[in-house]
C-alpha cells in the first residue's frame, strides 16, 4: 500500500468533524494565509536585523551544544 492509499484508508475512519479539520489543514498548507506583522513585531524584527548586522548573535549550533552540555552536567 502506498502513502496515498494509506492516507485515504485513514480518512475513511474519521468523523465528519475530524474530516473538517483535515480539510482546513490541507487548505492551509496549499495556500497559507498571509499575516502582516504588528507594529511591535516590526520593531523587534528591525532590532534583530540591526543586532545581526553588528555581529551580535549566537549561532543555533552553539545554543544546541550548550544545552547538551548543561543537560550533561546538571544530572
Amino acid at each position: 500500500m502506498n502513502l496515498r492509499e494509506e492516507i485515504i484508508k485513514k480518512l475513511d475512519t474519521l468523523s465528519e468533524d475530524a474530516l473538517e479539520g483535515v480539510l482546513e489543514y490541507i487548505q492551509f498548507i496549499q495556500e497559507p494565509e498571509e499575516v502582516e506583522p504588528t507594529e511591535g513585531e516590526l520593531k523587534v524584527i528591525a532590532q534583530g536585523e540591526e543586532a545581526y548586522a553588528k555581529g551580535e548573535y549566537v549561532r543555533w549550533r552553539d545554543i544546541k551544544y550548550l544545552s547538551v552540555i548543561n543537560l550533561t552536567f546538571t544530572k
